[in-house]
């Protein structure tokens, strides 16, 4: 989170410090940089969530060197 900030990215919603399941079963934070959002959610089940438009995750992607999955539905179907 702190390398976000540093590289102009403004934390600008986040799961309430005062729920009781903060970080045991669910977190979560917004992050804007001008245009542009991404959205991390944790829960309990199925770990961390990264999301955001294509653009935005494939320079995360790069600068961070991760690998990105496409996300799908119900169907398995893939989801842009």
């Amino acid at each position: 989170m702190e390398a976000l900030k540093q590289r102009g990215w403004k934390l600008t919603q986040e799961y309430s410090l005062f729920a009781f399941d903060k970080g045991i079963d669910f977190d979560s934070y917004t992050f804007e940089k001008r245009d542009q959002k991404l959205y991390f959610e944790w829960t309990n089940w199925f770990e961390w969530e990264v999301t955001g438009t294509s653009p935005t995750l494939e320079d995360l992607a790069r600068a961070y060197g991760l690998t990105l999955k496409p996300e799908q539905d119900s169907e398995g179907a893939c989801v842009s």
